[in-house]
């Protein structure tokens, strides 16, 4: 393997960050943004990099090609606010998937309720304050994130290496566990 550089994403590498996206799909096969397809990833991203309060760097090989990402959210808010804004566009472009698995929709609405703060809603993401991993040279403290337990071993990197701090779990309506996390970023 070549060197790996790293530089911050820009709008019109959407489409080749929802490939990265998509090609973990052979192994981590669940969750509700592969299953809405490559398309619908490509407008998500298309609409993340065009936030001012999203923070989003690349890692590209030697050919200059992405290999990998990091995002942040300076403002979890501002982001539901944004994707709310979006919500015809990404419907649009789940479409497809929607017609290849009509019982996704219960799941598309639960995950867009989310975004409310509404306590009757089940919750997938942290909806306030910073979230993300390149925030420390930003002036940021503290951060927070989620990660599926069935992902044991970026969960565990989280416990153990990235010294994840556990805040509460709630079950997702496929079963699946989500463990939402705080982080104290020191240097």
């Amino acid at each position: 393997m070549g060197e790996i550089r790293f530089r911050l994403a820009k709008p019109s590498d959407a489409k080749e960050i929802a490939g990265v996206h998509w090609q973990v799909r052979d192994r981590y096969t669940q969750g509700i943004f592969l299953s809405l397809g490559k398309n619908f990833l490509s407008a998500y991203y298309r609409i993340i990099l065009d936030d001012p309060w999203e923070v989003m760097v690349c890692a590209v090989n030697e050919d200059g090609r992405i290999i990998g990402f990091a995002n942040t959210t300076m403002d979890a808010q501002s982001q539901s606010k944004n994707i709310k804004k979006h919500r015809i566009y990404l419907g649009l472009c789940a479409v497809s998937a929607i017609i290849r698995k009509p019982s996704i929709i219960k799941s598309i609405w639960q995950r867009y309720k989310s975004l409310n703060n509404d306590m009757d809603a089940p919750c997938f993401v942290n909806t306030e304050g910073v979230r993300g991993e390149i925030l420390y040279d930003l002036g940021v403290r503290e951060m927070y994130f989620e990660v599926d337990k069935f992902n044991t071993a970026v969960y565990k990197f989280h416990l153990k290496i990235n010294k994840g701090i556990p805040i509460k779990e709630v079950v997702l309506p496929d079963g699946r566990i989500r463990v939402f996390m705080k982080k104290i970023l020191t240097r």
